[in-house]
């Protein structure tokens, strides 16, 4: 047990030493533009004040307004976002396999939404746009079958597996007896060691966390994928262990270079526009301060006291002196502004903000104003692709896995989905922006064959109108229990062949009979 503390400790030590110029980088982040989280290095109080060394708050505008619009076009609790699918076409028009995926992505779909999912992951959006790297843990829970909590990626230390994807990740904290024995049990300190110690309440151990896969470790439960475990770092000693069948953290990054296990975010890009845009800002509100308010020219001694610059104030200067002038310093206020406009500029471009918000322009119909918003957002695909698979997908699984243990998943799956894993379909605003192509394609494609329709009719037979209805449906997210399965179509055609068939029968018929009763009277004249 002592032995798999230490190493759990070394391990922890050489990840935390080579971490030191992303800390000094997320501090010089947070400082302009989170300024709530600029406690990298755990040096401030609670309650203290924060912006004093911000002069322009536009770059944190900037990042909330393209954390707002991740938060809505990805995980919109209005809509849903995501829908369950078995990978495969067919099995999916089964209409027992699509009743029961469609429970199941309802129901993980009202446990997101009735749990403080919502709050979190918004935070995570945040983290993205400012350090690069955002966290969520999921864990069970008893009450809303899961709960999530966000913090900033300071606090954690991760390693990545051979595939690039994070599996490890370390944190510690700082705990007083009493939570230490609030949390882990009264015994947690029965150990020789810690005798000493007890009888002071307020002394504080560090313990630490670490969540590793169960190939790394041989502590915990053996049928458990990842091992966690909790050391109090000073005694070494294992104090707290346990197993989780996903990985319960995701890490998603912004954007990765190859050789990093952390993320680059767009206020990493704009720093250096920030730094300058605060730098304008502080000296262009002092030019403004002196051309508004300049200071005065005096001569020495020539007034009876200080001289009182308030509205209306009087000034009684002595005999021979001269008067009272303002020092002008030619400052140029405009410049200054017309430079921070310039850089604030560059600074939304770096956030996106110009493929998220429509720019103005002549008047557009409503498919003109759709097709420009589907432009915009298709140049968010590479950051849609790295989120769906670091962040969404890992959300789902997990997700799915809790409702499996807490036996919350319906009865009678079918029997096509026992063998299959199960895969996520999105149905965000990005998402559909991004499959908008393939519909414009169809589109073109009818559009072109219009004509050639016209003048020979009989090309129509190339097209089949059942699956370019069902191709479109899949295209706009349609949901499947909107539409007719295979059988059901063949079944109303059947219905209404016969139906035809039956009345042109009965036609036939009358007819038959109108021609019966004309003839007759011939017959009997004859």
């Amino acid at each position: 047990m002592l032995r798999l503390a230490e190493d759990f400790i070394l391990d922890f030590k050489k990840i935390k030493a080579g971490r030191d110029s992303w800390d000094s980088h997320w501090s010089d982040i947070a400082k302009y533009f989170y300024p709530n989280k600029d406690d990298v290095w755990g040096s401030h109080s609670a309650g203290e004040k924060k912006v004093i060394r911000v002069y322009d708050g536009s770059p944190g505008h900037y990042n909330e307004l393209l954390a707002s619009a991740l938060h809505s076009m990805l995980t919109n609790p209005a809509v849903n976002w995501f829908e369950l699918t078995s990978g495969d076409i067919l099995i999916d028009r089964i209409p027992e396999v699509r009743d029961y995926l469609q429970k199941v992505t309802d129901s993980i779909h009202q446990a997101l939404n009735n749990s403080n999912f919502q709050t979190q992951i918004h935070e995570v959006y945040m983290d993205l746009g400012t350090f690069g790297t955002g966290v969520l843990r999921v864990l069970e829970d008893a009450t809303n079958i899961a709960t999530f909590t966000s913090r900033p990626i300071y606090d954690y230390y991760i390693k990545e597996n051979h595939k690039n994807i994070v599996d490890t990740c370390y944190t510690e904290e700082e705990l007083t007896i009493r939570q230490l024995e609030q949390k882990y049990g009264k015994d947690v300190l029965d150990f020789p060691e810690a005798q000493m110690i007890k009888k002071d309440k307020d002394h504080k151990f560090k313990i630490l966390h670490a969540i590793v896969p169960r190939e790394d470790s041989d502590v915990g439960p053996k049928n458990k994928k990842f091992v966690s475990v909790h050391i109090i770092q000073d005694y070494k000693r294992i104090i707290h262990k346990k197993g989780f069948n996903e990985f319960p953290y995701m890490f998603p990054r912004w954007t990765k270079i190859t050789t990093e296990k952390y993320g680059r975010s767009p206020a990493m890009t704009a720093l250096p526009d920030v730094l300058m845009l605060n730098a304008i800002m502080r000296d262009t509100i002092r030019s403004a301060q002196k051309v508004t308010d300049p200071p005065l020219m005096l001569t020495d001694d020539g007034l009876y006291g200080p001289p009182n610059t308030m509205p209306g104030g009087l000034n009684y200067r002595r005999p021979g002196s001269d008067e009272i002038k303002p020092l002008l310093t030619q400052g140029q206020p405009r410049i200054g502004f017309e430079l921070i406009t310039d850089v604030r500029q560059r600074v939304k471009e770096a956030f996106f903000i110009d493929q998220l918000q429509l720019r103005e322009g002549p008047q557009m119909t409503a498919t003109e104003v759709n097709t420009r918003v589907d432009d915009q957002l298709r140049l968010l695909g590479p950051i849609l692709g790295r989120l769906h698979f670091e962040l969404l997908q890992p959300l789902i699984n997990r997700m799915v896995g809790i409702f499996k243990r807490k036996k919350l998943l319906p009865d009678n799956m079918p029997k096509e989905l026992e063998t299959v894993n199960l895969q996520v379909h999105y149905k965000s605003q990005i998402a559909k922006a991004q499959r908008a192509a393939e519909g414009m394609n169809l589109d073109r494609t009818l559009m072109q064959i219009g004509p050639l329709i016209q003048m020979s009719p009989e090309v129509i037979d190339v097209l089949n109108p059942d699956a370019i209805i069902r191709y479109s449906s899949r295209l706009n997210d349609i949901p499947e229990d909107i539409l007719n399965s295979e059988e059901e179509v063949s079944q109303k055609r059947q219905y209404r062949a016969e139906q035809q068939k039956a009345q042109q029968e009965q036609q036939e018929a009358l007819a038959g009979a109108e021609v019966a009763q004309k003839v007759a009277p011939m017959m009997k004249e004859g």
